[in-house]
């Protein structure tokens, strides 16, 4: 009786270790989710000088706020976004870039989601409504300006909306900024069946153009492209939609990335001379958790040289 009494109480002493062990591990996740989510709410204002040596002296300094993934979904509300703009505008940029991804669904709803249906659209479209509310009195001088990505509902409403809120659509287009005698341009790449293949047969050599690409996923293409007259026809590539990742654990991410999003997925990169900048975007997609990477923006300094 006596080593029957003793051999169950071995086995309560071993439930209990595991019921602390289980208890640890899940204080361990309750933490780590804490500090994922608190990193995912904290977006950093990175700053650069970009040397563009086609850069008109008009055009010297000037400065471009470049914002990507705002990813409307969750605690991600258009308020929230619109404020961190509003504090955004004390940076007085002369120009502000969206680089698109406006909203996401959240993982609840993903996993809910039965077929695609008008009121899933209609619930992206009007949160983009809201957050562009805000938009529309950010003070830019040199003008502001959109691209969108293949997951953003609807383009056709997509630009009206942005062009309601004093936002010009670049999707797969492109626009001309003057000063005085001089000018840049900005050339939109939005993904689609667009080919890409002649897209610097537009520009010659010495045009100073500024590529605002959804994706590092069409990086190949636009770096292959030639000049009308030959050579290369852009000088600086601003691209997102990587996230950093999001949770990047032991080197992989949790968000499905192709091989050149995964190659350019974070920060700048320099291809043959062309400076190309991935942003880690401003919201998440499907979770506001990160780990391993950080919501940020781009605060960019445009010069003709290093002098």
């Amino acid at each position: 009786m006596a080593k029957r009494q003793k051999k169950n109480g071995k086995l309560s002493r071993g439930r209990i270790l595991a019921l602390k062990a289980f208890a640890a591990l899940l204080l361990a996740l309750v933490l780590l989710a804490g500090v994922a989510f608190l990193n995912a709410s904290m977006v950093r204002v990175r700053r650069a000088t970009v040397v563009v040596p086609d850069l008109p002296p008009a055009f010297e300094n000037v400065s471009i706020l470049y914002a990507s993934d705002i990813d409307l979904c969750g605690v991600n509300t258009p308020t929230r976004a619109g404020r961190l703009f509003e504090q955004l505008q004390e940076l007085k940029p002369d120009m502000l870039i969206l680089g698109g991804d406006y909203t996401s669904k959240s993982l609840l709803e993903i996993l809910n989601t039965s077929p695609a249906g008008s009121d899933d659209s209609e619930s992206q479209t009007d949160l983009r409504q809201s957050f562009f509310h805000y938009i529309y009195s950010f003070d830019a001088p040199l003008g502001k300006y959109a691209v969108a990505a293949p997951e953003d509902e609807n383009w056709d409403l997509l630009r009206q909306q942005l062009t309601e809120a004093g936002v010009q659509p670049l999707f797969n287009n492109r626009t001309l900024i003057t000063s005085g005698d001089d000018r840049i341009w900005l050339a939109g790449v939005c993904g689609g069946d667009t080919n890409y293949n002649s897209a610097g047969q537009s520009f010659t050599r010495g045009d100073c153009v500024v590529v605002i690409s959804y994706s590092p996923e069409l990086l190949p293409v636009l770096l292959t492209s030639e000049a009308s007259n030959s050579g290369r026809w852009c000088d600086l590539i601003l691209t997102g939609h990587t996230h950093g990742g999001q949770i990047r654990l032991f080197g992989r991410s949790i968000l499905p990335l192709t091989r050149v999003e995964d190659q350019y997925l974070s920060g700048w990169r320099t291809d043959s001379g062309l400076p190309i900048l991935t942003t880690e975007g401003v919201g998440c997609e499907g979770v506001n958790l990160r780990l391993g990477s950080a919501p940020e923006v781009w605060m960019l300094t445009l010069r003709s040289s290093n002098d």
